[in-house]
């Protein structure tokens, strides 16, 4: 995640969406005091800065005591911004009014072509890694991202670009967001998969099931198309 407050903007990270390299391209523009989130890997144009801080977990308690166990824990650590923090948190941690006044953003994909990259990069060091179909069966509660750019089924960010058009839809919020600093986006995380794979029968139900809101939110084919590589 990345909140600029000099440029006035929220970047809400999304799973296999190329979110590590947007980071990596946004933060040595988005100013010394803005949040940046860590990344698993170190990066030479990546400052991690201002993540950890103190905040009010009384509007997250109130708004989904399911999740106190989790917001006291983040509470305690004073981890207040963390990679892949669902919008409505950080709307809440960086207040309801500032939140309005920035420009939001986040990135969404094809699922099924997100479905494949999650299973190739999960799997990555297994030696023996579980076929498809049996993966996507145990997972499927973990794969679609709705929740990180909604609230209540309602889509919160003010843009959801898409990962098939990545540096356009980039360029196009940072437009909206008056950025104009110049920005090159590394491939981070490439070289994962490990060959195609089949969509049987049971797999597409369930991609078709979990991603329901994200097929008709934006429109992406209900069939699998061969993915990107």
């Amino acid at each position: 995640m990345i909140v600029s407050h000099q440029h006035r903007f929220v970047f809400v990270k999304t799973r296999k969406t190329a979110g590590s390299s947007i980071e990596a391209a946004l933060s040595p523009i988005a100013g010394p005091d803005a949040v940046v989130t860590p990344l698993l890997e170190e990066l030479p144009d990546h400052r991690p800065r201002n993540w950890r801080a103190s905040f009010n977990p009384v509007p997250e308690l109130l708004a989904n005591p399911r999740a106190a166990r989790w917001t006291l824990k983040q509470w305690r650590r004073r981890m207040a911004f963390y990679s892949h923090l669902p919008a409505e948190p950080a709307r809440l941690r960086l207040g309801r009014d500032r939140w309005d006044q920035y420009f939001t953003f986040c990135f969404e994909r094809d699922p099924w072509d997100k479905v494949v990259s999650m299973y190739f990069w999960n799997t990555r060091q297994d030696p023996s890694p579980p076929p498809f179909e049996v993966w996507v069966e145990r997972r499927r509660r973990e794969l679609s991202d709705w929740h990180l750019y909604t609230r209540r089924g309602r889509i919160i960010v003010d843009f959801v670009g898409r990962f098939e058009r990545l540096e356009a839809d980039l360029r196009a919020a940072l437009d909206q967001a008056g950025v104009a600093d110049p920005i090159e986006l590394p491939r981070l995380k490439s070289g994962t998969r490990r060959g195609p794979v089949a969509f049987t029968p049971r797999a597409r139900e369930i991609v078709l099931d979990v991603f329901a809101r994200e097929f008709e939110a934006f429109g992406y084919p209900t069939e699998p198309a061969s993915v990107q590589q």
